[in-house]
């Protein structure tokens, strides 16, 4: 028997007689049974009590033994939409992994600034007593080295006044040897001291605007 009922409205009222029809034949018709409808691929609607085949990759819609809709189900993905979809939950969760790890990094950040300063101004504070003494330290070294850049002077001039071939004139030029290292490592100690200073108060200026956004909430202007 075939049936030109649908369930969309426009036909639905030929469908239940029919299943009164069927039932007075003495058809065993389920009351609860599922009634699948869908679309194979060359358009064509198929209602049927059974899934649809596996081959199609159109939606599903379940119907219920009186015409009403229970379920759309959508078509599968395909291999491509499944693996982008793998990919999506994957970054999902490295996002949701960063977002903790900073979280948890905001805290961590927040309580060290709490214990090392109790406001701006100390901060500020421990920044003047670096520069003081590292500071000393740079005049300290200039200071050596004008000594020594004197002894030097004086040295080179004995050598001048030597016989060139003369165990004096050896000694003073090995006394030049050893001035001229002393000068070269106050100068580098020099360098190594600006660049400490350097790095104090990248890290003071750093402690300096966490403080404020994480302590003070940004509540303080410069």
């Amino acid at each position: 028997m075939v049936i030109w009922g649908v369930w969309n409205g426009q036909r639905s009222g030929l469908f239940r007689p029919a299943l009164a029809g069927a039932l007075l034949l003495g058809l065993a018709v389920p009351v609860q049974a599922d009634i699948y409808r869908w679309v194979d691929d060359n358009g064509t609607v198929h209602y049927s009590s059974t899934p649809q085949p596996e081959t199609s990759q159109r939606e599903r819609r379940i119907y219920d033994s009186e015409g009403r809709m229970r379920e759309i189900l959508p078509a599968p993905m395909s291999a491509e939409e499944r693996a982008q979809a793998a990919a999506e939950r994957e970054q999902a969760e490295r996002n949701l992994e960063a977002t903790q790890r900073a979280r948890q990094d905001r805290v961590a950040r927040e309580h060290q600034l709490r214990r090392a300063y109790t406001s701006l101004e100390e901060i500020e504070e421990l920044r003047e007593r670096r520069e003081r003494s590292i500071g000393g330290n740079v005049l300290r070294s200039e200071a050596q080295e004008r000594t020594l850049l004197r002894e030097r002077e004086r040295i080179r001039r004995q050598l001048d006044g030597a016989n060139e071939n003369s165990s004096l004139a050896d000694r003073y030029r090995a006394e030049l040897d050893e001035l001229d290292a002393r000068i070269a490592r106050e100068r580098q100690y020099r360098r190594g001291q600006r660049e400490r200073l350097s790095a104090i108060h990248e890290r003071l200026d750093l402690d300096r605007r966490d403080f404020k956004q994480l302590v003070l909430n940004g509540r303080v202007n410069d």
